[in-house]
């Protein structure tokens, strides 16, 4: 845990205080003498078992491995706590932890969102270069985030930070695992931004196979490919509706961007 001055502690618990007195579902922006932290407070979690029986069977379908519904529930504030050590410990941009209770953490505030970022500077290619580059130090680092999205990323002069550690995937499944469910995110989350550009969406996924390379995230990705490719072909009497939808559309481009990627990597594999 990194230490600040005694005096900004002392402050922000002064404003955190009534913010106790009401849940805060949010993290809160506070600043002392013009300096920015963020409060995450503890929350309770709606009922999610239908997304955690979703998730146990979508792993035992497609990864072909048996995780518990519980064990893919979310963690706290003290989850979250432990990861953004660990992960400081290993030299990774994440928020610096200042101060822990049992309702809240204090962390450092890691600049602008990365999503408005990209929102203002859509052709910024090297931007989505350096997005993928650090997925590939993280996993390089042999860990993983289980909120690998693009709205869990932030940026502060010129570097990229990882918020949100909520999930509990990587301890609930093997590592592979977890890190092929961050490429399948951070890809499916990234269709937007890249306009569907399935050719620059393609060259991205090359470079993080090619930079970290990873036989068993292969293997995977190459079982999510065949699974993806089966649940496509009945979309169109779906009617046009459907398969013009947000999350429909970011599937079928990360669809097409994985097949394509998979040929250029593994050009004599066979699905």
């Amino acid at each position: 845990m990194k230490s600040f001055p005694i005096s900004h502690q002392r402050s922000l618990q002064q404003q955190i205080r009534p913010l106790l007195l009401e849940e805060q579902t949010d993290p809160v922006i506070l600043s002392v003498e013009d300096q920015s932290y963020v409060v995450k407070f503890e929350r309770r979690e709606p009922s999610r078992t239908w997304l955690e029986w979703l998730g146990s069977l979508a792993c035992r379908i497609v990864f072909k491995v048996k995780v518990r519904p519980k064990d893919l529930r979310a963690g706290g504030i003290d989850h979250e706590a432990q990861r953004l050590i660990q992960l400081a410990e290993l030299q990774l941009a994440v928020p610096a932890l200042y101060f822990q209770t049992d309702h809240y953490i204090i962390m450092e505030h890691c600049g602008e969102s990365l999503e408005h970022r990209l929102r203002r500077t859509p052709d910024a290619q090297d931007l989505f270069y350096a997005i993928v580059d650090e997925l590939i130090a993280l996993h390089q680092a042999k860990q993983w985030h289980g909120g690998a999205q693009i709205r869990n990323l932030t940026i502060k002069d010129d570097t990229i930070y990882r918020i949100d550690f909520e999930e509990n995937t990587g301890n609930a499944m093997p590592l592979a695992v977890a890190q092929a469910y961050d490429v399948l995110l951070c890809f499916n989350s990234l269709a937007t931004h890249l306009q569907e550009n399935i050719a620059l969406g393609t060259d991205l996924l090359c470079h993080y196979l090619r930079t970290a390379p990873n036989p068993q995230i292969l293997v995977i990705l190459q079982r999510v490919d065949r699974y993806l490719s089966i649940l496509r072909k009945p979309l169109p009497l779906f009617g046009k509706k459907l398969q013009q939808g947000k999350d429909v559309r970011q599937t079928l481009f990360f669809a097409d961007v994985l097949k394509a990627a998979l040929a250029q990597i593994t050009p004599n594999a066979t699905n």
